[in-house]
């Protein structure tokens, strides 16, 4: 009867920690092309990628990524129309807009129930992020070193509910919006 209720313990509370991801870091895998980024967590086997879904046609409307068990892709939802994208995966569509019209530096994100505010701390260089609601925990994203987007460091603070798919969209406007399109 003790086994039984020290399992069942366990996988109530200490089981879902385990499958929570936490984002580290974003790098492009080369450094003449943002068409191919690396994705890495706080576990150092762990990486992930997102990438252009048709890079030799040039096109930078449609994305896939991949990390662990997680994917799913990101589109530009509406052609030549990149202040609206949606992320489909783990059966979640995410919408990522511009909180203003023309202004690429405020995004409202949300999966339908949780909202998000992304927004830039500085309006003249898009070097740092962060979300304006605390009320999930802390999200924020920088580069490693300054004026070089290649590299980006994530503070990834959000609370375990949060799922992978609302902190995928927030890495993607971020490394989309402040990078060259080469």
């Amino acid at each position: 009867m003790k086994n039984i209720i020290i399992a069942i313990l366990f996988f109530a509370f200490l089981a879902p920690t385990f499958g929570q991801i936490e984002l580290y870091g974003i790098s492009a895998r080369w450094d003449d092309s943002f068409k191919e980024w690396i994705i890495y967590t706080t576990d150092e086997e762990e990486e992930g990628e997102l990438s252009l879904r048709w890079a030799m046609r040039d096109n930078w409307k449609e994305w896939d990524y991949r990390l662990e068990e997680e994917s799913g892709s990101i589109k530009m939802k509406w052609d030549n129309d990149p202040s609206l994208w949606e992320l489909r995966g783990s059966g979640e569509i995410i919408t990522m807009r511009t909180k203003w019209r023309g202004d690429f530096t405020e995004w409202r994100i949300s999966d339908g129930t949780t909202n998000f505010t992304l927004k830039s701390k500085y309006r003249t260089t898009l070097e740092e992020w962060k979300i304006e609601d605390d009320d999930y925990g802390k999200f924020e994203m920088y580069t490693t070193y300054e004026n070089d987007v290649r590299d980006w460091e994530v503070i990834d603070g959000l609370d375990e509910d949060i799922s992978f798919s609302l902190k995928m969209a927030m890495v993607f406007i971020v490394t989309y919006h402040t990078t060259p399109k080469l």
